[in-house]
């Protein structure tokens, strides 16, 4: 039998340059498309809240870009007449189709009832409802529409100004 001895050198360099190539095959960055591997791009939150106080006179803009330009048309299209400040709100949880559209039933899920004045109750809940009908379809443009449509929308509509601490929820 053969001595290894005159191919040691070789054999050397054949198990150092596969001791070097291994982690680059782990890594799966010499042999295959390394698309999968990519980092997913930044993408919008899961969700977006957004809180609604009474309107000091902004008109719906003619298209909605930007996430904060939603709470921004939302409060436009909130206009509490006859609704004092009681320390009430409610909470909606709502989404739009990639036209504007409001998709499904919005939800409450949160009243704070403020002082006792059933009239006053009233005339905030009808005031919030007439909002979001006025608001519907939201004018987004094309890829706003694409990037929020089916998200869930948290709007938390406050009949106190923007001056007065809120409690969270």
């Amino acid at each position: 039998m053969r001595s290894l001895r005159p191919y040691r050198a070789w054999i050397a360099v054949v198990l150092l340059s596969l001791g070097l190539a291994v982690p680059a095959l782990a890594q799966g960055s010499l042999f295959d498309d390394s698309d999968e591997r990519r980092e997913p791009a930044p993408s919008l939150p899961q969700s977006f809240n957004g809180i609604i106080r009474p309107p000091s006179g902004e008109e719906l803009p003619k298209q909605v870009d930007t996430l904060n330009d939603i709470v921004r048309a939302m409060q436009a299209c909130w206009r509490p007449t006859g609704v004092r400040y009681s320390g009430q709100s409610v909470t909606i949880r709502i989404s739009f189709k990639r036209n504007g559209e409001v998709l499904g039933k919005p939800m409450i899920t949160h009243y704070r009832e403020g002082e006792p004045d059933a009239a006053n109750r009233g005339a905030f809940t009808q005031a919030v409802r007439e909002a979001l009908v006025r608001c519907s379809p939201m004018p987004f443009t094309e890829k706003l529409g694409a990037a929020v449509a089916g998200r869930p929308f948290t709007f938390r509509f406050v009949d106190s100004p923007a001056t007065e601490k809120l409690q969270s929820l």
